[in-house]
């Protein structure tokens, strides 16, 4: 079964990062960095839609999340503090669209590849609570207990986010 809304992401997807870019003033080397990361992940989308879905799906569909993934570099760029965000930023669509092409290439719900999996989708799930908790840090100009409390409370929800997920991972090996 054919499905459109890879395909249909890479416009929703490259205007996002256009605008991010256009707002952001990131130095040359990080808009290089967003812009090459962009066109691979659009790239990978556009070879995905035209092979097909394919049998075999990963736990979680990431992928239609991407647009989503592109508002957080909006938000970075936003912020406008130069630094190393928009490099975590990049590691958010390299690792959806890993997560994406290693979950459809496990032909069995083996442990070695379900820990693969978990272990993708921690990175992506920890990496965007830790980039949208400095947005809201940086943007609001909060320090002291206001951005130890929010910290906590992002650690909290992340912590409980990212266990139901490694459980999600953990009982698909069971499946």
């Amino acid at each position: 079964m054919k499905t459109a809304s890879p395909i249909l992401t890479i416009p929703l997807l490259l205007a996002l990062v256009a605008i991010a870019l256009v707002v952001a003033r990131f130095d040359a080397s990080a808009t290089i960095g967003v812009l090459t990361v962009s066109m691979a992940v659009s790239g990978y989308l556009w070879v995905r839609a035209r092979r097909g879905d394919g049998k075999t799906v990963p736990v979680s569909r990431l992928l239609p999340l991407l647009p989503g993934h592109a508002l957080v570099l909006l938000g970075i760029g936003l912020v406008q503090v130069p630094g190393v965000l928009p490099w975590l930023w990049m590691l958010v669509p390299i690792v959806t669209a890993g997560y994406d092409a290693l979950g459809r290439k496990a032909a069995s719900r083996t442990r070695k590849w379900m820990s693969i999996l978990g272990f993708l989708y921690v990175i992506l799930w920890a990496d965007l609570f830790f980039l949208l908790e400095r947005i809201i840090v940086l943007r609001r100009g909060m320090s002291g207990s206001e951005e130890v409390i929010l910290a906590t409370a992002f650690v909290l929800v992340g912590g409980i986010f990212l266990g139901l997920g490694i459980y999600r991972h953990w009982l698909a090996v069971k499946e």
